[in-house]
């Protein structure tokens, strides 16, 4: 757990970034909440910039692996198919 918060004082700008990122996405989920195409195509955009962001924090840091990517893709899918199934749940 110190070694997470030394990063993020660390690299504070990657992660405020990051925060950005999804501040951003989930203010638009919910301010598009009446147009569910809108809502889908803002999480689409939401999960690709995260992706984008883990490919290049990682490459900064020198520690970028196909792994990494992977990883990254598959926790902003996860995310994605659990907001769309949400979406066209309602």
């Amino acid at each position: 757990m110190k070694k997470l918060i030394a990063d993020m004082r660390e690299h504070s700008n990657h992660y405020l970034v990051l925060v950005f990122i999804l501040a951003f996405g989930a203010l638009a989920f919910f301010y598009f909440q009446r147009i569910p195409q809108v809502q889908i195509l803002s999480v689409f955009i939401t999960a690709v910039f995260y992706v984008v962001w883990g490919v290049v924090h990682h490459h900064l840091e020198g520690d970028l692996h196909l792994r990494v990517v992977l990883e990254y893709a598959a926790v902003a899918l996860l995310g994605f198919l659990i907001l769309l199934t949400l979406i066209k749940r309602v």
